[in-house]
């Protein structure tokens, strides 16, 4: 687990920093202590250049730009040349305060992110009362930036600019309080390959610690929270943001988790990735744009056969659900799919099996027999709808199969209910759903439906 944001450098530590630290050794992987103005960003420096799990920031917090202009712009640069520096910041716009002129704020804070182009370095952006001030200037100023928002309290125009922009997002201990439940809703629209968590210790103490001065290992509190609250198990967390913050800050990923997943685990479910095919190119897909997704590498750069993933699987019993499901379409190696499905059964016949699948598999496969193939090796199937029209679904799924598209998936469908098969459609709640015709399609089929949040993984645009 990875606290990346902190700071351990601060005078709330003097009296037993060592301890602190040595905590952090024991059962963190790295902690970030970030600085808030150059001399603050020496000490952090000098921290972490004495401590190997260590990490520092070269920044200057808004409360402190009143103090500094862009003449020392090259004094920033020096600083963030040590080889345990990973990012600029914390940099950005306070406006609960006002300890610097907002005009002051906004020179610092631009000059920051010039600093961070030249050095290749990510940006810790700080915001306080400046919600739609900080959206508009990410939209101007981020473009091939990379960056975080760090402690998000929540703002959706925020939110929508960071990820619009390929930002990351960081929750502090704050949304482990009872009364942000606001605050916790924002979770369901993170993509899993952008979400990070943090302390800011000594600040903001989770709920279980409230109260007590906040240290980096407190971070697994906040972990915990998210993870209960998005049905997910603390490891998934664990495994998801400290991924994504190897990612972000350029720390080096272990062996295990720079390999391409043939197999992945969520939860109590194994899920199957066979492909990067796929014969849909929907507005709000990940791929394309997120390599890992989950905390793990679905991206696959060759087609492995069907007894590599029999040798990843092992023993299919252990498993709540077998789910073919990845960074492609499962129909695209349909004989592979049917093949690695067979064995699943042969040693565990209790293990539900289920598909995800956009529904086109009769165009994929140019056959319209293959539901029988699958009959006792495959119990359900989730397909992927989308739209409660034909022509929204051409506008937003845009399958390669044109028009003859969603004939052939309502078809699918019915065959799949009409065969015995476990069914259910899905669609994402994308800007524009129109979630009435979808409900009204799902009656007319006669199949359950789920509705997914709409996770930005780019600007959305008509």
């Amino acid at each position: 687990m990875i606290d990346t944001h902190a700071h351990l450098h601060f005078p709330q530590f003097d009296e037993d920093r060592e301890e602190v630290i040595k905590e952090c050794e024991e059962k963190l992987e790295a902690v970030i202590t970030v600085g808030c103005d150059l001399e603050d960003s020496r000490k952090a420096i000098s921290l972490a250049e004495n401590s190997k799990n260590i990490f520092a920031t070269v920044g200057i917090h808004p409360h402190e730009a009143k103090n500094y202009s862009e003449k020392d712009y090259d004094k920033l640069i020096n600083l963030a040349k040590s080889p345990k520096v990973v990012a600029v910041g914390e940099a950005g716009l306070d406006f609960y305060r006002n300890l610097s002129p907002k005009e002051k704020q906004y020179e610092i804070f631009e000059m920051q992110v010039e600093a961070a182009k030249e050095l290749k370095l990510p940006v810790i952006i700080h915001t306080r009362n400046a919600a739609k001030e900080m959206a508009d200037f990410i939209r101007k100023h981020f473009e091939g930036v990379k960056g975080v928002v760090h402690c998000f309290s929540g703002e959706k125009e925020l939110l929508e600019a960071a990820l619009d922009t390929g930002l990351f997002i960081s929750y502090s201990g704050i949304v482990t309080y009872p009364k942000n439940s606001s605050l916790r809703e924002t979770l369901k629209y993170v993509p899993s390959s952008r979400l990070l968590i943090e302390t800011d210790s000594p600040y903001l103490a989770p709920q279980p610690v409230r109260g007590k001065r906040n240290k980096p290992i407190f971070v697994a509190y906040t972990a915990r929270a998210i993870a209960e609250f998005l049905g997910l198990k603390f490891s998934d967390i664990d495994r998801i943001t400290s991924v994504n913050a190897k990612r972000l800050f350029n720390l080096p990923l272990s062996s295990e988790e720079s390999k391409e997943k043939l197999v992945y685990q969520v939860g109590n479910r194994l899920y199957i990735n066979l492909t990067t095919k796929c014969p849909c190119n929907c507005k709000f897909c990940f791929r394309g744009y997120e390599d890992f997704i989950l905390g793990y590498k679905l991206k696959l750069s060759r087609e492995p056969i069907a007894e590599e993933y029999m040798y990843r699987i092992k023993n299919p019993g252990v498993y709540e659900e077998i789910v073919f499901c990845g960074y492609g379409e499962p129909f695209e190696r349909f004989e592979e799919l049917k093949k690695v499905a067979e064995w699943i059964k042969k040693f565990s016949k209790e293990t539900p099996v289920r598909v995800d699948t956009c529904g086109l598999g009769y165009l994929i496969t140019g056959r319209e027999d293959i539901l029988d193939e699958l009959k006792g090796i495959v119990d359900s199937f989730s397909i992927s709808v989308n739209a409660g029209t034909p022509e929204e679904y051409r506008r937003i799924v845009k399958p390669k199969f044109g028009e003859k598209s969603w004939n052939s998936l309502l078809k699918f469908i019915k065959d799949v209910k009409e065969k015995g098969f476990n069914v259910q459609i899905t669609a994402v709640r994308y800007p524009g759903f129109d979630e009435k015709s979808f409900k009204e399609l799902s009656e007319k089929l006669g199949v359950p439906f789920k509705i997914r949040e709409f996770k930005r993984f780019k600007k959305w645009e008509e």
